[in-house]
């Protein structure tokens, strides 16, 4: 996963670096192999109470929901992914953290574990100084799952830090990636929680 580039094109950056993740993984699906760029922590689903005010996102093509927090901005993109950033913070003209989600075909045959072989081996050779922090087989919320924390180098050379939860459900593949800099990676970590609890999926 590439990370946020600095900016005036900083918005741009960010949702270009997680559609660049994703697409690769759809890319590359087709062609055995996968891209994961992302981070894990211990117990990354606490269940944990969401504020009112979360707004809600319902995706009807790709069949889910979620809930995320009124002053972070959404960008829908022409690949279905969308992408949620939290906002600047003061004198910073970046967006300090940022969740993105994607739904991708797959054969139905697919299996999780070969999905997972695919996306570590992909991204082992996407970035020489990945740095695995925890990969693990888990369930997110009923799923079997696989989370995955790293840290690599972005395109704009700087360290980054991320998370990526992926699962399979029926004949989709369902990917969630939060990203941020090392140093506001725990600050933004409960937030991200609370709108991957109120994750769900549902049949059209």
């Amino acid at each position: 996963m590439v990370l946020f580039d600095e900016m005036n094109h900083t918005k741009l950056s960010i949702v270009l670096s997680v559609l660049t993740i994703f697409s690769i993984f759809l890319i590359v699906d087709y062609l055995e192999h996968n891209l994961a760029f992302g981070s894990f922590h211990e117990n990354p689903i606490i269940t944990i109470g969401l504020d009112s005010e979360f707004l809600t996102y319902d995706d009807i093509i790709t069949g889910f929901s979620i809930k995320y927090p009124p002053d972070w901005e959404r960008a829908q993109h022409l690949d279905k992914s969308v992408t949620f950033l939290a906002p600047r913070e003061s004198n910073s003209d970046t967006n300090p953290a940022g969740l993105g989600i994607m739904v991708i075909e797959v054969e139905s045959n697919k299996t999780l574990a070969s999905i997972t072989q695919n996306q570590l081996n992909t991204l082992k050779n996407l970035y020489p100084d990945i740095q695995i922090l925890e990969s693990m087989e888990t369930i997110f919320l009923g799923h079997p799952s696989h989370m995955i924390i790293f840290t690599a180098t972005d395109n704009t050379q700087s360290m980054r830090k991320a998370m990526q939860i992926w699962f399979k459900e029926d004949n989709k593949a369902f990917l969630m990636t939060y990203k941020s800099d090392n140093q506001r990676y725990s600050k933004y970590l409960p937030t991200i929680d609370k709108m991957l609890n109120s994750f769900y999926t549902y049949k059209k």
